[in-house]
C-alpha cells in the first residue's frame, strides 16, 4: 500500500488532513441529546426576627457521624471567636437529612426564644405539617460578643419531598 501512495504522488500529509477532517465531520454529525433535570430542594428560609439575633442558614446535609451527640435546646453564645453546638430534632441517625443554622448576637445579652419549623412537599409554603424532626424551640442567651451557636436539626428522614421551606421565628 505504501508503494502505491508514492507512485501516485499523493502527499501523505494530504491523506492525514483528509482523515482528520473526516473524524471532525463524524463528531459534528453525531446526535447530542440534552436532558434537562429540574432540581428544587430548599426554596428558602423565612426569618421573623424581633430581636438582635442574626440567623444564618447553612443549608442541608446528611448526618454522617452520631458519636458523642446528645440533644439539647439551650445554649449561651460564648466569647469572641467561640462556637457552641446544639443538636435537636429527631434522634440523630446516620443517613438522615439535617438542617444547619448559625445564630449570633453581638448587641445585647438577652435571652432569645427561637422556633424553627421545617415543612416539605406540595403544601409548602402554606402547609402546617412539619417534617418529623422539623419543629424545634431553642433558648439562646446572647453575651454581647461575636461568638456563635450552631444548631443541627435532624429532620428524621432519609428522603425529602421537594420543595422544602424553613420558617424561623425569634424574639
Amino acid at each position: 500500500m505504501l508503494s502505491r501512495i508514492t507512485t501516485k504522488k499523493v502527499p501523505a500529509l494530504t491523506l492525514v488532513i483528509v482523515g482528520i477532517m473526516g473524524m471532525i465531520a463524524g463528531v459534528l454529525a453525531a446526535t447530542i441529546t440534552i436532558t434537562q433535570n429540574s432540581t428544587s430542594g430548599q426554596i428558602g428560609t423565612y426569618n421573623n426576627n424581633t430581636g438582635n439575633l442574626v440567623i444564618n442558614d447553612q443549608g442541608l446535609s446528611i448526618v454522617a457521624n452520631v458519636a458523642g451527640i446528645s440533644p439539647n435546646s439551650t445554649a449561651t453564645i460564648g466569647g469572641t471567636g467561640t462556637n457552641k453546638n446544639l443538636f435537636n430534632g429527631s434522634t440523630f441517625t446516620a443517613g438522615h437529612w439535617m438542617e444547619t443554622m448559625v445564630f449570633s448576637d453581638s448587641v445585647d445579652s438577652n435571652s432569645h426564644t427561637v422556633t424553627i419549623k421545617i415543612n416539605d412537599g406540595a403544601g409548602v409554603p402554606n402547609s402546617n405539617t412539619p417534617l418529623a424532626g422539623g419543629t424545634v424551640t431553642l433558648t439562646l442567651t446572647a453575651a454581647s460578643s461575636t461568638g456563635t451557636i450552631t444548631a443541627y436539626i435532624d429532620l428524621g428522614l432519609t428522603s425529602i419531598t421537594a420543595p422544602m421551606t424553613v420558617y424561623v421565628t425569634s424574639t
